[in-house]
């Protein structure tokens, strides 16, 4: 007899093989309506599905056969095999290999074999499915095919239960790992609710108990230090059983103890990363001393927690009632990258709140830098503005005295000191202005507006002071459809600042060219002097605050942030600003704006009309102030502009009592008064049927647009600014006398 030889591949074969997980398993249905279809289609008595093992032939179907596997020496399907192909013997007996094989001179007496190997996995053949009969027969092609296509389904067959076995394991595991799945789904899902305190900690512990059916749990963090890693213990099973003990638990609990012992079953985790698992704890090698009275503890199992190569963290349990294996470990291998994740984040969102809590604090800090600051300047505006609306108003007045009209050179001394009062109001408003824009405060009234009203405005107001300082204006006019879309004192204001720059630090005898380019969807407007220049490398600086370019100690006044602030609004305009200048080569500051709409038409202010005739009788203004100078000033202005009858009280208090014993056609109150202010003032007549419709225009220094906002908002019918604009006191109290012109005095 011919032994099979051993296929070249064998190895891999038998493993192939295995890896169906067929061998030795339960008859099988579908296998057997297989074989009996091979024995109808060929007539024979003989049908198999026969599988080659490392030392045996085993039979997932035999029918017409009464064994389940035979030794593999005398395999007719090891030769098939060996051969790596189909095997067909015509007769036996006339083959030298099977004539004297025991399954050919004994039962099952085979005299005809034909086998077709089975490839269900990788191309390894791993069996056959054979038809054998006790007569000689011929084996046509036809039928070789017929034999393939049916070694074929048996091939189906083979993976088809190779996948149910999987599918039935997978469900196994499955069912397995609900519990566990529904715990990490939990964690990250409610992972912003768990992050509150020590909640996130307390879930991780109770569901590896649950995970675990163990008694005792714990999990912590894992922190580095200068000699070992340390353990801060956030969540741990009470095992106290003293009074001493519970303590240690609360100070554990709260993370006011860390760990550090190396030398123990928690310290060979937390310090070395080591995996420990025992279910002899108390003969364990690495377990440390337990105190009288300790709790009995059977198995332990701890387990570190890496992000990376890291060590973040640690858990342990202790009692479990499942084994303690590497099956169990690698099954909580899910639940230990959740909880590595988790303390990521947990770190992660406690960092936040840290820097969120310094942001906060320094945001705070801010605020109340800020706050100091606009009181300050409020404050100082009040203070500062107090002085300068006599100096100014008693200027004017002296000036423009009808009565009293002065020489040629008192008028200019008296001229010198109001532009040295307005310059020095001027210095006091761009330093609010600044702090306005700085705090987010200055609001613009964005609107289509004729560019020409405004070039033409601010370029007349200046043309006397070039005039008086030698410099030569040149400017054309734009084109009067040319629109943009600005806030019209504003831009005033950027045209103004730009000019009067260009006139202060201009050469003698220059001159100022001033150009409009109305391009795509800007008109760009640019101011050339021919001044001494910037040097590139220092043109930054322009547009830094209260910086004048080493021009502090000359003879041109200002403050440094004329610039700053232009630059400010024009970009708070949707608009951009620069400069081009060389040394010695004069400076173009230019400036944009987007044009808007041609169709659209500028809606301008009507220019100021004040009111020269006044009416037939006196009527009685009554004014609230307690400043003496204050109160000169105001009878000089009404003085000058007649038919008023001026009645001064130095405090709301007895203003009051004026009021009620002859009324006045208006009352001019101050809001920074002794005793009752204007506001607690205005309050009283509100509340007074026989005052309260008495118009009240408030006078204050204070000039902050919220200072405005507040005081039109408590109930004053107006809100004048000291110092005092003489035309628009003058048109307020027109407007307010000439309402009330139907009252007797």
């Amino acid at each position: 007899m011919h032994a099979p030889d051993t296929p070249h591949n064998e190895t891999q074969r038998l493993a192939a093989l295995h890896t169906l997980q067929v061998l030795d398993t339960p008859q099988d249905t579908a296998f057997e309506r297989l074989t009996q279809l091979a024995r109808d289609l060929f007539d024979v008595p003989i049908a198999l599905v026969s599988l080659v093992d490392k030392e045996r032939q085993w039979f997932k179907s035999h029918l017409g056969l009464d064994v389940c596997e035979t030794n593999r020496d005398f395999s007719f399907c090891a030769h098939a095999i060996a051969h790596d192909a189909p095997l067909m013997i015509a007769d036996t007996h006339k083959d030298e290999r099977f004539a004297d094989n025991p399954l050919v001179i004994d039962s099952p007496n085979i005299r005809f074999y034909a086998g077709y190997p089975l490839r269900p996995l990788d191309d390894m053949a791993i069996g056959t499915l054979c038809i054998i009969d006790q007569q000689p027969r011929q084996f046509s092609e036809r039928d070789l095919k017929l034999l393939g296509s049916l070694a074929g389904q048996a091939e189906e067959l083979l993976r088809l239960h190779k996948l149910q076995l999987e599918l039935a394991h997978t469900a196994h595991r499955m069912h397995k790992e609900q519990k566990l799945l529904k715990i990490l789904h939990q964690g990250i899902t409610d992972y912003p609710a768990l992050m509150s305190g020590k909640q996130l900690w307390v879930f991780l512990m109770e569901a590896l108990r649950e995970l675990t059916d163990s008694d005792y749990a714990l999990i912590g963090e894992v922190l580095p230090t200068n000699t070992t890693n340390a353990l801060k213990i956030h969540a741990i099973t009470d095992l106290s059983w003293s009074e001493k003990s519970r303590n240690l638990m609360e100070r554990l609990r709260s993370g006011d103890m860390t760990l550090t012992n190396p030398k123990s079953l928690l310290g060979n985790v937390f310090a070395n990363g080591e995996v420990i698992m025992t279910n002899d704890v108390y003969n364990h090698v690495k377990r440390g001393g337990f105190p009288p009275g300790h709790p009995p503890l059977h198995n332990y199992l701890g387990v570190p927690i890496f992000s990376g190569e890291r060590l973040i963290g640690m858990y342990a349990i202790a009692n479990s009632k499942q084994p303690l294996n590497q099956a169990l470990l690698d099954w909580l291998q899910p639940f230990t990258d959740t909880c590595a994740l988790l303390i990521n984040l947990y770190s992660q969102m406690a960092e936040r709140e840290q820097v969120m809590g310094d942001l906060a604090a320094a945001r705070d800090q801010a605020e109340t830098a800020s706050r100091a600051k606009s009181e300050f300047l409020s404050s100082m505006s009040h203070e500062l503005r107090t002085p300068l609306n006599a100096i100014i108003g008693f200027a004017q007045i002296l000036a423009n005295s009808r009565r009293e009209p002065l020489g040629d050179k008192q008028h200019r001394q008296v001229s010198q000191i109001e532009r040295s009062g307005q310059h020095l109001l001027s210095l006091i408003n761009e330093v609010l202005d600044l702090a306005k824009i700085e705090a987010g405060h200055m609001t613009l009234s964005i609107e289509p507006i004729i560019l020409a009203n405004v070039f033409n405005d601010a370029c007349s107001t200046l043309e006397a002071s070039a005039e008086a300082a030698g410099i030569r204006f040149c400017y054309t006019s734009p084109n009067d459809q040319w629109q943009v879309n600005a806030d019209y004192t504003r831009t005033k204001q950027i045209l103004l600042n730009l000019l009067s720059n260009a006139i202060k630090y201009n050469g003698a005898n220059g001159s100022i060219d001033i150009t409009v380019a109305h391009l795509v969807d800007h008109v760009r407007i640019s101011v050339t002097d021919t001044g001494p220049g910037i040097a590139p490398e220092r043109q930054h600086e322009l547009f830094e605050p209260f910086n004048r370019l080493d021009a502090e100690g000359g003879s041109i006044e200002g403050s440094g942030i004329g610039l700053a602030i232009t630059r400010e609004l024009v970009e708070r305009m949707n608009g951009e600003m620069g400069v081009d200048s060389q040394l010695g080569q004069g400076a173009t500051f230019w400036f944009t704006l987007p044009t808007a709409n041609a169709d659209a038409t500028a809606d301008e202010a009507p220019p100021p009309h004040w009111l020269h005739t006044q009416p037939s009788n006196a009527f009685m203004l009554l004014y609230i102030e307690d400043n003496p100078a204050n109160q000169r000033l105001m009878e000089d202005i009404i003085e000058e502009i007649g038919d008023i009858k001026l009645q001064i009280a130095p405090s709301a208090e007895i203003g009051l009592e004026i009021m009620r014993h002859c009324s006045p056609a208006l009352v001019l109150m101050d809001i920074h008064l002794p005793g009752m202010n204007g506001y607690q003032a205005l309050e009283a007549m509100r509340r007074d049927p026989q005052l309260q419709t008495l118009p009240v225009v408030a006078l204050s220094a204070n000039a902050m647009p919220g200072d405005i906002k507040r005081g039109l908002e408590a109930g004053f019918n107006a809100y004048l600014t000291k110092p005092l604009e003489l035309d628009k006191l003058k048109a307020t109290v027109a407007q307010f006398i000439q309402t009330a012109s139907g009252k007797e005095p």
